[in-house]
């Protein structure tokens, strides 16, 4: 599960890296800031399952821990055909939204409406096909393989990368750009779900129709729509802001924007590599009763994700300009101040995600829902003053209250799950703001300092003053107990190998 996420990861990154380079040579500044908003505006769609993939397959993976054969057929049966009535729907509501004044609506400039419209249309259609493919991916974790759901969902990603890369650099529309990229997806969801069907054997793991019944059905959209609200988050943080970027400042801020989120992105994705990991056993853990040992995920799990995110966070701050100029050859786009509040940002999501997990992968999911949609709805909601008042920075810093007023509120429902064990704490979450408000000043100094200084001395200096994050970190956040505890369960197997 490991090497898929870490897959993951290599996959986003390329996509982050590899894109926008691409875009900015092919069709320059404006023209690429308009291909994130068309993108962004659509990418509500992403949304339109309402949960129901996440909650069949966390619901279907614990009935079959617990033999419920019957009710799992039913649950399978039911939310498949929910899920290919929206399908239907996603495909209806793409083509309605292609048919709207875009160029109009949305400020654009530098692509005609037709263009605009197609493009509009086909991200819609991916989006849709995503979907499909999500559905079947995730339920690749009842037989527990959810490693080989992840690969097919990387292979599907990159797919969709890997084609617009030389559309792309042929300089052909929008338009064509977003049709390959629908076409690779839905051939690559429909190769998964014939993988998916070999692998599910027998009469207790279908994977049709059968069984299906508007009761059962009935029965999971509230926890499903909860899901729905959470996975509405994607579209408030990451779509919403570039669509009022645009409209209230103009591309140019949209791309600096969009820059510094997918720079500090990286250093997110990687810390997520460790709680994706751990998700599918914290879902067998909880199905199975195993609550000490969840508490021992939480608690092992916290120390190595807090100890790596001020090494991630401002590690990749201190590398920034250097990978401005080689990965964009735009040091424009860098700004100290931006960079350094995405940073912090960055760092608390990361908090933040990993704590939510552990409603997320349980169903227990009620209160972390109404937290972030609400929480995200009232951001953007004070967002928009703050923005015209304070620019980009304004925006930044209701996004950086939000999140953190977030996080501190996910605590109290993750100590509901633990019916408030008195291990679970704030402390370390203090611990970590207390770290990130003392190691971010000197961090904004030497990237200031090196910027005046040769390619070869900001890759010095960056690796030296990640160094230092690191060893402070590793011994603040205990690190070193779980390196203890890990060697303590090797040795332990290995002298058990050995007696036997």
């Amino acid at each position: 599960m490991l090497m898929a996420q870490g897959a993951n990861v290599g996959v986003t990154l390329v996509t982050q890296l590899l894109l926008p380079p691409v875009f900015l040579y092919a069709y320059g500044i404006a023209r690429y800031g308009e291909w994130l908003v068309l993108s962004a505006t659509i990418g509500y769609l992403g949304t339109l399952n309402f949960g129901i993939t996440t909650y069949t397959s966390n619901e279907l993976t614990m009935l079959r821990q617990r033999g419920e054969h019957e009710q799992y057929q039913r649950l399978q049966a039911s939310t498949l055909v929910m899920m290919l009535g929206l399908v239907g729907t996603g495909v209806v509501i793409s083509a309605m939204f292609a048919a709207l004044p875009l160029t109009t609506l949305l400020h654009l400039t530098a692509v005609s409406r037709r263009e605009a419209s197609l493009t509009a249309l086909f991200l819609g259609m991916q989006l849709t096909a995503h979907i499909l493919g999500g559905y079947y991916n995730n339920l690749f974790m009842v037989v527990q393989e959810t490693h080989r759901g992840t690969m097919w969902w990387n292979f599907r990603r990159l797919a969709g990368t890997l084609i617009a890369v030389p559309l792309a650099l042929l300089h052909l529309s929008f338009g064509t750009i977003a049709f390959g990229q629908f076409a690779v997806t839905l051939i690559v969801a429909l190769a998964t779900i014939v993988d998916l069907r070999s692998r599910m054997k027998g009469p207790h793991l279908p994977l049709g129709l059968r069984g299906a019944n508007w009761a059962t059905a009935k029965a999971t959209m509230k926890p499903s729509g909860m899901f729905g609200m959470i996975f509405m988050q994607t579209f408030l943080l990451f779509q919403v802001p570039i669509i009022l970027l645009q409209r209230i400042l103009g591309p140019e801020v949209v791309v600096l924007f969009a820059t510094s989120r997918t720079v500090l992105a990286m250093a997110r994705q990687v810390l997520s590599i460790i709680t994706n990991a751990i998700a599918p056993e914290i879902t067998f853990s909880f199905g199975s009763g195993e609550m000490k040992k969840l508490l021992d995920i939480f608690h092992y799990s916290e120390r190595v994700v807090f100890s790596m995110i001020p090494v991630a966070n401002l590690g990749t701050l201190l590398f920034s300009p250097f990978l401005i100029v080689v990965w964009l050859h735009r040091p424009g786009l860098f700004d100290t101040w931006t960079y350094a509040l995405m940073a912090l940002i960055s760092g608390v999501m990361s908090v933040r995600e990993h704590k939510q997990y552990f409603q997320f992968s349980t169903n227990t999911h009620k209160g972390l829902a109404n937290i972030v949609f609400w929480g995200n709805l009232l951001m953007i909601g004070v967002s928009i003053p703050m923005t015209m008042w304070l620019g980009i920075r304004g925006f930044m810093y209701t996004w950086l209250v939000s999140e953190s007023t977030q996080m501190a509120l996910l605590y109290f429902e993750n100590k509901k799950l633990f019916s408030s064990d008195p291990s679970i704490s704030m402390i370390p979450v203090l611990k970590l703001f207390g770290f990130m408000c003392i190691a971010l000043p000197p961090s904004m100094w030497l990237v200031n300092f090196t910027r005046q200084h040769s390619r070869v001395d900001q890759v010095s200096l960056a690796l030296a003053g990640t160094a230092v994050l690191f060893a402070a970190s590793y011994w603040v956040f205990g690190l070193n107990l779980v390196q203890q505890r890990l060697l303590s369960r090797f040795l332990a197997r290995r002298r058990a190998n050995l007696a036997v």
